[in-house]
């Protein structure tokens, strides 16, 4: 399991947390938990993955907040955070992520970056709307 570079886990409706020995996963470059509703939280050892660029928790509407010493995943290049609207504030720590280069969320997130973004100019916050169709099962 420590050689896993990708792990995803979508649509699971029944999941209420993450195993706390998600940190083991050492290789581990991207990590999607979408649509997973009654997520509350990430486990602290989420920020142990040092190899972690890509972290997808859109969708996870009952999510409350980012772990706080997410600034240690100094690899993290992209969040995606859409429909994570309960999240009101980010950790201290956030603001040292030095290799975030995007992050999608609503608007309603969207104010809770301004502060890292005028800090870190180059990152780009892309703010999305709510997208209620069903087209996506046309494809």
């Amino acid at each position: 399991m420590q050689s896993l570079k990708s792990l995803s886990i979508t649509n699971c409706h029944g999941l209420k947390k993450l195993s706390t020995g998600l940190e083991q996963l050492t290789n581990l470059e991207i990590l999607r938990v979408y649509a997973c509703p009654n997520l509350r939280m990430l486990p602290a050892g989420i920020c142990e993955l040092q190899c972690l660029k890509y972290l997808d928790i859109s969708q996870c509407v009952n999510l409350a907040k980012l772990p706080d010493r997410i600034g240690n995943l100094m690899s993290l290049e992209k969040i995606d955070m859409r429909e994570c609207s309960r999240v009101r504030c980010l950790p201290k720590s956030a603001s040292g992520l030095q290799s975030l280069k995007s992050v999608i969320c609503n608007e309603e997130v969207s104010p809770v970056w301004r502060d890292v973004v005028r800090a870190r100019p180059c990152l780009n916050l892309q703010v999305v709307e709510r997208c209620f169709t069903l087209d996506w099962l046309d494809e």
